[in-house]
């Protein structure tokens, strides 16, 4: 409707323009040559008010594009925002379960333990009661560990001599009687650790023994083959000599060497 009301004034200001350059003889009236420049007037204002209005729609459009801008910038982040809380979410997870499970294990440890004090308890009351009269007659001596119960057996009470490996008749009785405890208990692990004083046994003529080392693994495998013998469960057993390295007592009295040649029993319940 616009565009065509435009298209008309143009069409009348040509067809002025044209006849009153050719001096053509018609004269128009006032009121038409009026009529004219009013719509022509008409027609520039309508021009100049679409042209304000593109004008408008255009700085409308760009604000709108900033704010879409802005939006989508917001967008983006928030959406890196919430993918990252997702990831802590997933790591706490991750962590909590890790957490759970060293619980549950703490648990299971801690059940454990106090399962294996428990044992020990009524395995060392047990083995106490059993060898009272031989520790009455210091014959061996009962230590109780944190996990394990130690038997003490002095060398006086197993071998004839300070250098020898060989049970005597009562050394096998103790044994023995040991070895009753020992299956009773039924432990996982029983170690048989032979020892001697610091005399060094190789200097003594005749030696029967190459080195401390050496007489004190005949004692412990003398004692571990009783042990075995008296069918102590095999799988269980082991032996392993310390020499004269881990004394408990003085190394210089003849008391305190006759309490460091020894054989101890360790068992694991």
């Amino acid at each position: 409707m616009l565009w065509s009301m435009i298209r008309k004034a143009l069409q009348m200001l040509l067809i002025l323009t044209v006849f009153l350059a050719s001096g053509c003889a018609h004269k128009y009236s006032e009121a038409e040559y009026q009529a004219v420049v009013s719509q022509a007037k008409s027609c520039a204002e309508t021009t100049q008010k679409m042209k304000e209005e593109s004008e408008g729609r255009a700085k409308r459009a760009e604000e709108l594009q900033k704010k879409l801008d802005q939006t989508s910038r917001e967008l983006a982040k928030a959406l890196i925002e919430k993918q990252e809380l997702l990831d802590r979410n997933i790591q706490c997870l991750e962590e909590k379960k890790v957490l759970i499970r060293q619980l549950s294990q703490s648990s299971t440890m801690s059940q454990e333990k106090k399962e294996s004090q428990q044992r020990v308890t009524r395995g060392y009351e047990y083995i106490m009661s059993l060898l009272e009269a031989e520790r009455s007659g210091d014959q061996l001596y009962v230590i109780r560990g944190q996990d394990k119960i130690k038997i003490v057996i002095p060398q006086k009470s197993l071998f004839p001599t300070p250098g020898s490996a060989w049970l005597t008749p009562k050394g096998t009785k103790l044994i023995k009687k040991v070895s009753a405890g020992i299956k009773h208990l039924n432990p996982s692990s029983v170690e048989v650790a032979g020892h001697t004083d610091k005399t060094y046994i190789a200097d003594q003529k005749p030696a029967a023994y190459s080195s401390n080392w050496h007489l004190a693994l005949a004692r412990a495998l003398a004692v571990l083959q009783t042990l075995e013998e008296l069918h102590v469960k095999r799988d269980s057993l082991s032996a392993s000599s310390y020499g004269d390295t881990k004394p408990i007592a003085d190394i210089t009295s003849e008391a305190g060497k006759a309490m460091n040649r020894r054989v101890e029993i360790v068992i694991t319940p």
